[in-house]
């Protein structure tokens, strides 16, 4: 087996490596001199993965890391994911998106309203409680209250 990419067919290629000593010219010194250059190889990052051949064999290959990047290659599912777990995962990505987080959000301080405003009942009852007042029923006008005006044009008590 070649030091080559399966996919692409990338493999390694020569250049050359420089030796420098000196002091950049920009740093206040007279200039940066090569003093040796040598032959080297450029090697490709190649993995060796499970690849999934066309009839659903399986086996190892050299694959170089801009193929899987780029999504050229994928590996082979180890097992078939149950659709009830599938299903669920879909829908954990879901609600990851900008849209389902807002909508969250807005349901999360909808119940903190509703859980404040049940504590300032209580808080309200209880304080009632103590000063010996018993709270009003509900849709009764509170104690202390000035009654509600009758409408216009009708007919006042005597």
């Amino acid at each position: 087996m070649a030091r080559g990419c399966e996919v692409c067919n990338k493999k390694a290629s020569l250049g050359n490596m420089y030796a420098h000593r000196g002091l950049a010219k920009y740093k206040g010194g007279v200039g940066i001199k090569t003093t040796g250059k040598t032959r080297r190889q450029f090697r490709p990052n190649l993995q060796i993965i499970q690849l999934e051949g066309r009839e659903g064999a399986r086996y190892r290959g050299r694959v170089c890391t801009k193929c899987l990047k780029s999504g050229v290659v994928k590996k082979p599912l180890r097992r078939d994911i149950p659709e009830g777990l599938l299903a669920r995962m879909r829908a954990n990505e879901e609600a990851k998106s900008p849209e389902a987080r807002k909508k969250a959000a807005g349901v999360r301080a909808e119940r903190r309203r509703a859980r404040k405003a049940g504590m300032r009942a209580k808080v309200a009852a209880k304080a009632a409680a103590k000063a010996g007042v018993k709270p009003a029923p509900k849709g009764a006008p509170a104690k202390g209250a000035t009654p509600a005006a009758p409408p216009k044009g009708a007919p006042k008590k005597k």
